[in-house]
């Protein structure tokens, strides 16, 4: 068998809720959806997060689709040897993503050509479940709303509560205290500053965060300061998590020597692909830290596809990320449900999904209409998208 195509579309989705973080305010994803196709007639699908621009991971995309159309979709390995000595080794942040949107989809053909899900593939599932976190997006920065939101995430059945800090810290603060104080001490609160502090100033910020009893702090500093990052975990009895500095292979392994961080957050874009993501997984394992998933801007296809092997670790403890939960819609054909706060992993031949092609072909052209989500824009009170915009319901 050998892959014949691949198809790219590029999908606008909204967001229910905006979301608000320190670089600004995002109104929804911009991501490409990547088809494989086979000669054998199996298509497997992906998916890449359109950061920094959508017109490069498109160019991205298009570069590295050359590299495995002609060959043989199960050797998968050799694709990603092959996207790294091309030159993405010197481009890793955008290489990466590119290789692992369609290495996602060459593990989709894989297991629907076997006739087994993909978590398979890597050793088969620990847990059919995976616990995922709730977003409180917190849009006017208020406690009554953070409080309001906590409540809607507990009544859903998730177990981790997650904000985004880093704005001023008075009023992190507040807002922290307050959605522990509404959702009790057998729920986790989770915090990310997303590098908002200095080295100097993190200090400080952590020792406040003490008494409020997060589950931990996520990338506190500059996401490459990890001497920094190890310097104040030393200093702090609050845990650290490692995101933006655990993003490329080569991090996770000095973020665990170095002590750096409690907690490694990362994901397969950014490591390239899904044998990174659980190799990285395996080194947390040896270090005995736990990982968790990062949403890069995720839509469905990744939340399953990442799920997969997530269900395959030792019952992982944390909440992973995700974005489903303040979509539009994920635009698969079934939607993602969450049973308690948790995913259950498919069973179905590869990833056990499929697109919602009537779903694709109206964000694409949402996407012609009004252009990308800007994941770094000003934060304005009104959204890009005319309020009669029609999105299609689930």
């Amino acid at each position: 068998m050998r892959v014949t195509d691949v198809d790219v579309h590029v999908v606008s989705v909204p967001f229910v809720h905006p979301e608000t973080w320190r670089f600004g305010r995002m109104w929804g994803l911009t991501n490409a959806i990547v088809e494989v196709h086979t000669e054998e007639g199996i298509t497997g699908i992906g998916e890449v997060p359109g950061s920094p621009l959508i017109s490069l991971v498109r160019d991205a995309l298009e570069a590295t689709s050359g590299w495995i159309v002609g060959e043989d979709p199960f050797r998968i390995s050799a694709f990603l040897r092959r996207a790294s000595m091309r030159g993405w080794h010197h481009y890793p942040y955008l290489g990466n993503a590119a290789a692992a949107g369609i290495e996602m989809a060459l593990w989709d053909i894989c297991g629907k050509a076997l006739g087994c899900p993909v978590h398979q593939f890597f050793g088969g599932l620990d847990t059919e479940l995976v616990p995922f976190y709730w977003y409180i997006w917190v849009e006017d920065r208020t406690t009554e709303t953070a409080r309001k939101q906590a409540a809607e995430g507990v009544a859903r059945g998730f177990k981790t509560m997650y904000i985004k800090i880093g704005f001023d810290l008075e009023n992190d603060l507040a807002l922290a205290r307050a959605i522990k104080d509404e959702v009790g001490e057998h729920i986790a609160v989770r915090v990310d500053a997303n590098e908002a502090w200095s080295a100097f100033e993190a200090v400080e910020a952590l020792r406040l965060f003490e008494d409020v009893g997060v589950e931990f702090v996520e990338q506190p500093v500059n996401m490459h300061d990890i001497g920094g990052l190890a310097d104040l975990r030393a200093k702090s009895r609050v845990r650290i998590g490692a995101n933006q500095s655990a993003w490329l292979p080569w991090q996770v392994p000095e973020v665990l020597a170095r002590r750096a961080a409690d907690v490694v957050v990362t994901d397969p874009h950014q490591l390239g692909g899904l044998i990174p993501f659980r190799d990285a997984a395996a080194q947390c394992e040896l270090a005995g830290l736990p990982i968790v998933k990062h949403a890069f801007a995720d839509l469905g296809v990744t939340t399953v596809a990442t799920a997969h092997v997530l269900g395959t670790l030792a019952s992982p403890p944390l909440g992973h990320q995700q974005f489903v939960t303040i979509l539009a819609h994920d635009i698969l054909a079934e939607p993602v449900e969450f049973e308690d706060g948790a995913l259950r992993v498919p069973t179905g031949p590869g990833l056990g999904i499929e697109l919602d092609h009537e779903a694709i072909a109206f964000y694409e052209q949402v996407y012609r209409d009004y252009g990308e989500f800007e994941g770094y824009g000003p934060i304005t009170p009104a959204s890009p998208l005319p309020p009669d915009l029609r999105v299609p319901n689930r």
